[in-house]
């Protein structure tokens, strides 16, 4: 007999799989609605919730797939930011966060166990990769969020692990999340965010849902950034950044997000600002620069904050739409870059 910890998740299921599934059973078809309705807009635990269902559908429901928040292995709280950490069904964990912003949540989410990029000032670059997640698995984290209380207005893939590195998964869950049946979401309202992966932003521009994107950029040479991140290294900035504009004008010039984290002496200085403002002229764009959040082995330091507001300023003077953002939950290691569950470091 199959344990319920290896059921298949109800969340992999795409609403005709669920139809055909229930026809089988001489169910019709409505009911499948009505199990989406329960399973992602009401954070269902379990199928014997799902009260306008039939008993015998039910317990048939039950015996054959899982469904329900995950219960949290860990939870770390601040004022505005909810750390989790959730054990999935082959022991492998995961950390996703709920952050307050301006009244609302935003969940953000993890694509991988680990992640291959070994970006050196992300705590999630010292794990060694260990798999992809399922569509399922990415869409339980929001169900588990959600179960927290308020749903979340806005998902971002930013958590641990490369989204492009795992396309088709991210790309299903995103269809999910949109899907009116299921959380009903606006496409504006999801962020993919890669370390820049060229090929899987072109082919998400041909073919991806019109959310945001969000691109982790950090250096303004091919040399400084194959250092910062050197699984990105088989892709030149030019590479990217006509990638990046592939996917503006797909979106009818929709701006690019970039992050920028910035590193005391190593991408502070005006120069680096300059070189900045050359790499993005004419590219519908937002910079978001980020002072690097403590990881632990890291050997980098945020620089003072005369001197961020100074390389702000540069940016700006070089013609670039720029913000200086705060990331929350440093605290509770939730921040930007900090997200590390447990696992070979």
């Amino acid at each position: 007999m199959t344990t319920p910890q290896r059921l298949p998740l109800l969340y992999e299921l795409e609403l005709d799989g669920l139809t055909a599934w229930l026809k089988e059973r001489r169910q019709p078809a409505y009911r499948a609605g009505q199990i989406f309705a329960w399973a992602y807009q009401r954070s269902a635990a379990s199928f014997a919730d799902m009260t306008d269902l039939p008993r015998d559908l039910r317990a048939q429901l039950e015996t054959a797939f899982r469904c329900g928040p995950l219960v949290p292995g860990a939870v770390s709280q601040s004022e505005e930011t909810t750390k989790l950490l959730l054990e999935l069904a082959d022991g492998q964990t995961v950390e996703c966060v709920r952050i307050s912003m301006d009244g609302s949540y935003t969940a953000c989410v993890s694509s991988q166990v680990g992640c291959a990029v070994k970006c050196a000032f992300c705590a999630t670059g010292q794990l060694k990769l260990q798999r992809s997640l399922t569509a399922g698995e990415i869409i339980q984290q929001v169900v588990t969020i959600n179960s927290l209380g308020e749903r979340v207005r806005n998902v971002v893939f930013m958590g641990m692990g490369e989204p492009f590195h795992n396309y088709a998964n991210v790309v299903k869950a995103v269809r999910r999340l949109i899907l009116p049946e299921a959380f009903g979401m606006s496409p504006r309202r999801l962020t993919i965010s890669t370390s820049g992966i060229v090929p899987g932003i072109h082919r998400y521009a041909d073919e991806g849902p019109a959310t945001e994107l969000a691109v982790s950029l950090n250096a303004g040479s091919d040399e400084q950034r194959r250092e910062l991140m050197p699984g990105t290294a088989r892709y030149t900035l030019a590479q990217l950044l006509e990638a990046c504009r592939h996917f503006s004008e797909a979106h009818g010039g929709r701006p690019v997000t970039f992050a920028y984290v910035l590193i005391e002496s190593v991408n502070d200085s005006f120069d680096d600002a300059e070189r900045l403002g050359k790499l993005l002229k004419g590219l519908p764009h937002h910079l978001n620069v980020i002072p690097f959040n403590e990881v632990s082995h890291a050997r980098f330091k945020p620089p003072a904050y005369p001197r961020v507001s100074a390389f702000v300023q540069a940016c700006r003077r070089h013609g670039l739409n720029v913000s200086l953002r705060h990331s929350k939950g440093g605290d509770i290691d939730a921040a930007c870059g900090q997200l590390r569950a447990r696992g070979e470091g």
